[in-house]
């Protein structure tokens, strides 16, 4: 997996989950929960990464898992938030964090995301992807621009 980035084949109805994170394990293990629940994956390494992929599937992300830390001292936050800005919109989004330092978890819990603590399991996110995307607000086109 590495830098590129990787879109599930999944049906186009199905929500689209885009995680974040630098570990390329944990980042395919990711994917293949998600996958194997029937969601749309888009599995990256940076926001930047998974804004191109969006671009070129044309589709709003429904929710954003990000871990904390990330590479070139971008943060979770920071991702989510651009992924936010770029479509201008308050897509739900998740923090993970293996982080035990109190500045760093005070940074992150002033995000008001919700924040899993590693090591998570796949019911835990599960259930914190599900609440977020049952509590989004009303349906919206996912499709940009068709």
């Amino acid at each position: 997996m590495g830098n590129g980035v990787m879109a599930s084949a999944a049906s186009s109805g199905a929500s689209l989950i885009v995680v974040i994170e630098d570990e390329d394990i944990v980042l395919a293990g990711y994917q293949m929960l998600f996958e194997s629940l029937g969601y749309r994956v888009v599995a990256t390494s940076s926001s930047a990464e998974a804004l191109r992929q969006l671009a070129v599937l044309a589709v709003r992300p429904d929710c954003v898992l990000a871990d904390y830390r990330l590479r070139d001292g971008q943060t979770g936050t920071e991702a989510i938030e651009s992924i936010r800005s770029a479509f201008d919109a308050t897509i739900p989004g998740v923090l993970v964090t293996g982080d035990t330092a109190v500045d760093r978890l005070r940074h992150a819990a002033a995000s008001g995301l919700p924040i899993l603590h590693k090591p998570v399991n796949g019911q835990q996110v599960m259930e914190v992807v599900g609440k977020l995307l049952r509590e989004a607000s009303g349906p919206y086109p996912r499709d940009i621009g068709g």
